[in-house]
């Protein structure tokens, strides 16, 4: 079949994107290819199409926090095999779910403040500290020296519960919560610059929770950040600490034992302000790599696994004009079943991905997304929407932003800002999840300046329904009234009211309440011949707001108030199938 594949799918609409590309990087010679990489698009109104070899996407978690969301699938596999001269066997084909009348453009996000006293915050993370099955947040307040958690006592709003684990840990940078002594609780762990340590908080599984310190180092100067990830496949969760004064990523490999015993191995010790280490498999050889970030090198840099014990690094160095490199997160953005990497520069107010192009070494192009970013802080890839692909949450610590790029597709992808908080002062550590269990994605922020952890809750899932499609005439008269109607149903149960779009520039006032689900009738006046399309949305009592409905074409063929037209009206009723072309000339 081969060619003629890839022919029939054109023919029946199909886009085929960077296809000639690919076989100019001749990717699957020596039948040795796990993936094809790149996606095959079909027209937006029949979903889109991803074909690939062997291979699998994997979500990248952090916490209980989703970074990367998988994709969903309607159709199950199928298998072709194509001709010996494409060098193809064993191809799957899955189709996405139509996202077309999926997500939102409108999210609206509701700020509620946690603590006022969160001096300089410097980390965020969430987790379910308490296992009662709800997302606590952590924190690492610079200037407060505390490791803190809040507690999430349920409600709506929702209240919080501050507890401190540690109020001597001098210049808190960063937290990371997991059970790290595999005793089904949630252990803590953080970094400290002018103490110059990375520490580990055991929970001794009390209630109320206990903490027992131990330090896992020392004099690592100006200790930027910690993160866990179980980075020898053996069970347990290790600790990476990255030390900016000292240049490194350090991790120590978790021996178990009580207490724990910690094997040291330096992964970079030439790494200039080193500030972020991430883990995922970046070559698809299933073992787990490391990325950092530095912001004196302006540098995003690979280590790749190459096994043993311990374990040894081969360095490649992916961007070294990144100005001001901050943060790195590690997700699979194109959805061609690798792992790319998201970039904040700080010095340089950007935000960027970085496309895994495969090969050996690997390859990489950069795509921009935000510049003016004024010190771009953070940069999470989430879709956030819901709309089938990855946007990018992210923080700018001096333009005071907390803002959203959402992902419009495109080849490279298109980008828009939407701001969600334009005065969180000193906007910088965040966390993505959903904070009030309502199954849509919130947003977690802590403010550098103004010495505040805030989240803001998504509606997403909050919203009612989009409305049916409008019924009523689908032709009339001008001077005429004509009515309408459509109905909905809210998520919780609440009361609607609806705002109609008539098409001529004309909006109703919101009409309600009705009962969820009740029908909804409006009518409208239009003043002079045309097309129109007429759509209507609804809002529940709490403010969340559906997107339009589809909308109804209606056509006004022309006034009847003139002699000619009134002649011509009867001229056409007389004769039904008569006068094409006066018909059409006229909108009859």
């Amino acid at each position: 079949m081969g060619s003629r594949f890839f022919n029939s799918l054109m023919k029946n609409g199909y886009k085929i994107h960077l296809c000639t590309k690919i076989y100019k990087k001749n990717l699957y010679s020596n039948d040795k290819v796990q993936y094809i990489r790149k996606i095959i698009m079909k027209k937006r109104a029949c979903g889109i199409i991803i074909i690939f070899l062997c291979s699998v996407f994997t979500g990248i978690s952090n916490g209980n926090c989703v970074q990367h969301v998988q994709p969903r699938f309607t159709s199950e596999f199928s298998t072709l095999t194509l001709d010996k001269t494409e060098r193809i066997s064993n191809v799957f084909i899955r189709e996405f779910e139509d996202q077309e009348n999926k997500g939102s453009t409108n999210i609206s996000w509701k700020k509620h403040v946690i603590d006022s006293a969160f001096d300089y915050a410097f980390g965020v993370f969430v987790c379910d500290v308490d296992n009662d099955n709800d997302s606590d947040i952590l924190g690492a307040a610079k200037d407060g020296d505390f490791i803190a958690w809040w507690r999430n006592d349920g409600g709506k709003p929702i209240n919080w519960t501050k507890f401190v684990i540690d109020d001597n840990f001098d210049g808190a940078t960063s937290v990371f919560a997991v059970d790290i002594d595999n005793d089904l609780d949630i252990d803590v762990v953080g970094s400290a610059w002018q103490a110059k340590e990375i520490a580990l908080w055991i929970n001794n599984g009390e209630t109320p929770i206990t903490w027992s310190k131990y330090i896992i180092k020392s004099d690592f100067d100006f200790a930027h950040e910690v993160y866990c990830h179980d980075l020898d496949k053996d069970g347990d969760s290790d600790i990476l600490g990255v030390s900016s004064d000292d240049d490194q990523i350090v991790w120590w490999r978790n021996d178990g034992g009580v207490p724990i015993e910690w094997t040291e191995q330096i992964i970079t010790s030439d790494f200039d302000g080193a500030k972020c280490a991430r883990v995922a498999d970046f070559d698809n050889d299933g073992l787990l790599d490391v990325i950092g970030a530095a912001i004196f090198d302006n540098e995003i840099r690979l280590w790749r696994n190459c096994g043993g014990d311990p374990i040894v690094w081969e360095e490649y160095i992916i961007e070294d004009n990144f100005y001001g490199a901050h943060r790195v997160e590690p997700c699979d953005m194109d959805f061609d079943g690798d792992i790319d990497i998201v970039g904040a520069a700080y010095l340089g107010s950007e935000l960027a991905w970085w496309e895994n192009e495969g090969g050996t070494p690997l390859m990489w192009t950069k795509h921009v997304i935000a510049t003016n970013f004024d010190r771009a802080c953070i940069g999470l890839p989430v879709d956030i929407d819901e709309d089938g692909d990855i946007d990018v949450i992210g923080t700018a610590q001096y333009g005071y932003d907390v803002a959203m790029f959402r992902n419009d597709g495109g080849d490279p992808f298109a980008w828009t800002k939407i701001v969600i908080d334009s005065f969180f002062q000193g906007a910088w550590p965040g966390v993505v999840c959903d904070i009030d269990g309502d199954g849509d994605t919130d947003i977690v922020v802590g403010a550098s300046f103004e010495d505040k952890l805030a989240w803001w809750e998504s509606d997403l899932h909050q919203q009612p329904v989009k409305p049916e499609k409008p019924s009523g005439t689908a032709s009339g008269k001008p001077g005429i009234q004509y009515a309408f109607s459509s109905r909905t149903t809210d998520p919780f149960g609440l009361e609607l009211y609806y705002q109609w779009q008539w098409g001529d520039g004309n909006f109703s006032e919101w009409i309600g309440p009705y009962n969820s689900g009740d029908e909804c009738n409006a009518s409208h006046i239009w003043s002079k011949k045309g097309k129109y399309e007429i759509r209507v949305k609804a809002r529940n009592i709490d403010g969340a707001e559906s997107g339009w409905s589809d909308p109804l074409p209606v056509t006004m063929p022309c006034s009847s108030n003139h002699p000619d037209v009134r002649f011509l009206e009867w001229l056409f009723q007389r004769f039904p199938t008569a006068f094409p072309i006066l018909r059409q000339l006229f909108g009859y």
